[in-house]
C-alpha cells in the first residue's frame, strides 16, 4: 500500500504544536548562566499567522541584540537597549539608569547603526564629534563612559573582540568652578528667609499659593541645616523626628539614613532598594552611596528648633519633618524661594548645592583631620571631599603666617 503523502511546512516558518484551540510556537533561548537550565518562550494564538508573526518578531529581535547565535555581530543600537534593560537597570538605582538611558540615546544616535565587531577609534571620536556639536563635552564624556561599559559587557557575552573606547583618550572636561558664599553671607540669606513672606515669580501653569511667614520660617531652618551640616538636598528633604538623635554624653546629631527621590511616572523601583513611597512618585530611598548612611553632629541650638518644628506641627516620628501644604518638598520649589532669598540680600546666585561646599570648606579651615571630613559628608575618597573644598588666599596666608611665625625671633 503506497504511504499517504503528507505536505510539508514551508522553509523558515517553525514548528508548532497545539493547545487547545491555540497555536504554539516555542522559541529556544541559551541557558540559564545561574541554574544551566534550558529558556524557552512561547508565543501562541488561535490564528496561526498571528502565533507565527509573534515568534518571527521576537527571534528577529533577540537574533538582533546578541541574544541568539548569528552570522554577524549585533548593531550596537540593538546590544546597548539589551545591555540597559537586562544587564544594568535591574542593579541600579531608577535615577541612575534614567541617566544611562539619556547616554545611550546620544551614543544610537551619532554610531548606534555601527555593528559591534565594526566598531573602531574613528566611530568613537565620531561619537565626541556629534555630542559636542550641541551638548557640553561632560556629555560626551557620560557617552563615552557607558558605550565603554556597555563593550566591556559584550566581549564577556562573546559579542566582539575588542573595546575601541581604549583607542581614544576620554573627552576632556574643563569643570566649572563652584562659587560659594563669604563668610557671614549665609546669615544674610537665611534672615531673608525669615524676614519676607514674598512669594518668587512663577511660570506659566504653576499653582498660586501664595507663602506665608510660617512657610519662610521653614526654609529658613532648612537652610540652616544646608550650611551647618552640608547635607545633601535629598537628605534634608527626607529628616524625619525619628532621625534626630542624641548621645547618652549629650551629643545631638543628625541620623542621615535616607534621602528623597523624585522618580518619573511608571519607573519601576526595584525590591532590592528597600525604597518606601511617599506620594506619586517621590520615595524615600537609602543614601547615594553606603557611606552617605552617617551621624552628623549638629549644634544644640539647632537640634532644639528642629525638635520645636516637629512638636508644633505634630510632625509623626516617621513622618517628613519638612513639606509644604503637606507635600514632600522638590528641587525647583527650593530653588526659587533659594533665589529670591538671594536677590532680595543682595547675594550672587549662587546654586544650593553651593552650601554644601561652603560647609566642606568650614570643616578644612577648622583643621578637621580628612577621616573627619569624609565621615561627616559622607564620600567614600577624600579626593571627592576636596572637590567641596574652597580655599581662600585669605585662608592660605594665614596658614603660610603661622609657619612663619615658627621660624622664631631671627626669622
Amino acid at each position: 500500500m503506497p504511504r499517504k503523502r503528507t505536505r510539508r511546512r514551508a522553509k523558515g516558518s517553525g514548528g508548532y504544536h497545539m493547545e487547545g484551540t491555540s497555536y504554539v510556537y516555542v522559541l529556544e533561548l541559551p541557558k540559564d548562566t545561574a541554574t544551566g537550565r534550558r529558556v524557552r518562550r512561547k508565543y501562541k494564538s488561535v490564528d496561526q499567522s498571528v502565533a507565527l508573526s509573534k515568534f518571527n518578531e521576537a527571534k528577529k529581535k533577540l537574533i538582533a541584540n546578541g541574544t541568539l547565535p548569528s552570522t554577524s555581530s549585533p548593531m550596537l543600537r540593538d546590544w546597548l537597549d539589551r545591555w540597559l534593560t537586562e544587564i544594568k537597570a535591574p542593579t541600579v538605582k531608577p535615577r541612575v539608569a534614567e541617566t544611562y538611558r539619556s547616554d545611550i540615546r546620544n551614543i544610537t544616535a551619532s554610531i548606534g547603526a555601527v555593528r559591534l565587531d565594526d566598531l573602531t577609534a574613528a566611530h568613537v571620536r565620531q561619537l565626541e564629534h556629534d555630542i559636542t556639536a550641541k551638548r557640553s563635552a561632560k556629555t560626551a564624556l557620560n557617552a563615552y563612559r557607558r558605550l565603554s561599559n556597555a563593550l566591556a559587557d559584550a566581549i564577556r557575552e562573546g559579542l566582539c573582540e575588542r573595546n575601541a573606547c581604549i583607542d581614544v583618550d576620554p573627552p576632556r572636561v574643563e569643570a566649572n568652578p563652584t562659587v560659594i558664599l563669604d563668610a557671614g553671607q549665609p546669615s544674610k540669606l537665611i534672615e531673608q528667609a525669615s524676614a519676607t513672606p514674598e512669594e518668587p515669580k512663577r511660570r506659566r501653569g504653576q499653582t498660586k499659593d501664595h507663602d506665608t511667614a510660617e512657610d519662610w520660617a521653614m526654609w529658613r531652618l532648612m537652610w540652616r541645616v544646608a550650611f551647618e551640616t552640608g547635607m545633601r538636598q535629598g537628605e534634608r528633604f527626607a529628616i524625619r523626628p525619628i532621625d534626630l538623635m542624641e548621645t547618652p554624653d549629650g551629643v545631638t546629631a543628625i541620623n542621615v539614613c535616607h534621602e528623597l527621590q523624585r522618580y518619573k511616572t511608571g519607573t519601576e523601583v526595584p525590591s532590592w532598594l528597600k525604597a518606601t513611597n511617599v506620594e506619586g512618585g517621590i520615595w524615600l530611598v537609602p543614601p547615594k552611596s553606603h557611606r552617605g548612611v552617617r551621624m552628623v553632629p549638629v549644634s544644640r541650638e539647632l537640634w532644639d528648633d528642629l525638635k520645636t518644628r516637629a512638636k508644633d506641627n505634630g510632625v509623626a516620628p516617621m513622618s517628613l519633618l519638612f513639606t509644604r501644604r503637606g507635600h514632600p518638598l522638590t528641587n525647583p520649589v527650593e530653588r526659587r524661594r533659594w533665589d529670591a532669598a538671594l536677590d532680595r540680600a543682595g547675594l550672587p546666585r549662587v546654586t544650593i548645592r553651593s552650601a554644601r561646599h561652603w560647609f566642606a570648606t568650614r570643616l578644612a579651615m577648622a583643621g578637621a583631620s580628612e577621616d573627619a571630613r569624609k565621615a561627616i559628608m559622607g564620600h567614600v575618597d577624600i579626593a571627592t571631599t576636596a572637590g567641596y573644598t574652597h580655599w581662600t588666599p585669605q585662608a592660605l596666608g594665614a596658614i603660610t603666617g603661622s609657619i612663619v611665625q615658627d621660624f622664631g625671633p631671627d626669622a
